[in-house]
């Protein structure tokens, strides 16, 4: 039995940004693991200027490789398309029972839960973990807390120390929202220093871009 967090994300590329996020995150929370999870088909994405799933995984790939705490799973390339998370929590809790799951995500898309698909029973399947992109996202944490389980919750934890709070959900399941030192960089102001022919040093592992000069004419021909 262990506790795994989940990065997912279309990762278009994945870059040091999610690299720091997930070992913050596990460190913070003294998971076992964290697994890069590449979305396979995005629900809410078309696959304008989307690299291939094959390349998406092997540049995470190349950008974990060696780094102590963290994996990738390809699981969503075998589940029915499109992909929603709730399909892949449910069969990654299939695969593996007695481990303990930690989904990460930030402020404002879980501000949006109730457009995603099941999105209300995904603190069921895993502990949510809610990061932000300001300290402001607090509010809208609570806020988001308030409205999609207006009912009491059986407690609400704060450690100012660690800048976390636990929030017991009515009707079962977890919510942390985690404050952690982050990296700010984008997937759109990485494809754009490609296409202007712009140097990438520091934004994504040295290792992946090696790999993405080797597919140089695929990356070029897709992020036009």
């Amino acid at each position: 039995m262990g506790s795994t967090g989940i990065l997912g994300g279309t990762f278009n590329p994945f870059h040091n940004g999610h690299l720091r996020h997930a070992l913050e995150v596990r460190e913070a929370l003294g998971l076992d693991r964290v697994v890069i999870l590449p979305c396979a088909d995005p629900p809410h994405k078309d696959d304008k200027g989307l690299l291939g799933f094959a390349l998406r995984v092997a540049l995470a790939r190349a950008a974990i490789a060696g780094v102590q705490g963290l994996e990738l799973d390809t699981v969503e390339e075998t589940l029915p398309h499109p992909s929603y998370t709730w399909q892949t929590l449910t069969e990654l809790r299939k695969r593996h029972p007695r481990e303990t799951f930690f989904f990460m995500m930030g402020a404002e898309s879980f501000a949006a839960l109730d457009k995603w698909h099941r999105g209300f029973e995904l603190p069921q399947l895993a502990c949510l973990v809610i990061v932000p992109r300001e300290d402001s996202d607090i509010e809208l944490f609570h806020q988001s807390i308030r409205k999609f389980w207006p009912g009491p919750h059986p407690s609400s934890q704060e450690d100012p120390r660690h800048h976390k709070e636990v929030v017991e959900l009515d009707g079962g399941g977890t919510c942390i929202y985690l404050q952690t030192p982050r990296l700010d960089i984008s997937s759109t102001v990485i494809r754009q220093k490609w296409k202007d022919g712009k140097s990438l040093a520091g934004l994504v592992p040295q290792a992946e871009l090696s790999v993405m000069l080797s597919h140089a004419d695929t990356i070029s021909s897709c992020w036009i």
